[in-house]
């Protein structure tokens, strides 16, 4: 009899589960209570690296599996981003350690670029609203944000190779400062449209946003 067969699965712990590293600390958890096997966690890092190889074969066209750390890690942290979205998007962590323990990895992959990749559009559609509606009286720190740092990270974010890119925002006067990845930035927007309108403004921002995941290492010099 195999010693995982005596286990008594027990409910997980919200505790023990970290939104900025979702996929990771469900799986220990799961493991934890006996909702995982070893051979489970063995599978889903396994297939990890099959999702990450795919992955890479995005980012170069096909012509190669392999690439410089550097830009593995930025795809590793950018296929775990994809994951970790669609996993927070379920109802329950329940109903995430199963697709975790069912599904490959591509698969959460792709279903979470399906919902960064709204998030983009949705960014992009709002930033040139924000900027068509913008105050005539701004500041400067609002003028750089909409027309530099906005701008800046639009154009370089790519919801399959960058899912996990932040923009940096320090904006005194409209109370908005903090590091943000695309949901954030979303939020972000809608705040300054609601501004521009003349109306409170119903998004609460939160220093930093939620999730952040998969810190990235400095602060870029353009928000400096």
């Amino acid at each position: 009899m195999n010693p995982t067969d005596l286990i008594v699965p027990h409910a997980l712990d919200p505790e023990n589960l970290d939104r900025a590293d979702y996929a990771n600390s469900l799986a220990a958890e799961a493991l934890r209570v006996g909702l995982y096997s070893e051979a489970d966690i063995t599978r889903i890092r396994g297939d990890m690296m099959n999702a990450l190889a795919e992955v890479i074969g995005y980012a170069t066209g096909g012509e190669s599996s392999s690439v410089k750390t550097d830009s593995a890690r930025k795809f590793a942290k950018s296929l775990l981003y994809n994951i970790d979205t669609y996993l927070l998007s379920l109802p329950t962590p329940d109903a995430a350690a199963a697709e975790l323990r069912e599904r490959r990895m591509s698969e959460l992959y792709g279903k979470g670029y399906v919902l960064n990749k709204k998030r983009y559009e949705d960014a992009k559609h709002l930033w040139a609203k924000v900027r068509y509606s913008r105050l005539k009286d701004a500041d400067e720190a609002y003028n750089k944000t909409l027309d530099r740092y906005f701008r800046n990270y639009l154009a370089a974010y790519d919801p399959r190779t960058s899912a996990h890119d932040k923009i940096y925002l320090s904006m005194p006067k409209q109370r908005i400062r903090g590091a943000f990845h695309i949901d954030g930035a979303v939020e972000v927007l809608k705040k300054l449209l609601a501004l521009n309108e003349g109306r409170p403004a119903d998004a609460v921002v939160i220093e930093g946003s939620q999730p952040i995941l998969h810190e990235t290492t400095g602060k870029p010099e353009q928000n400096s």
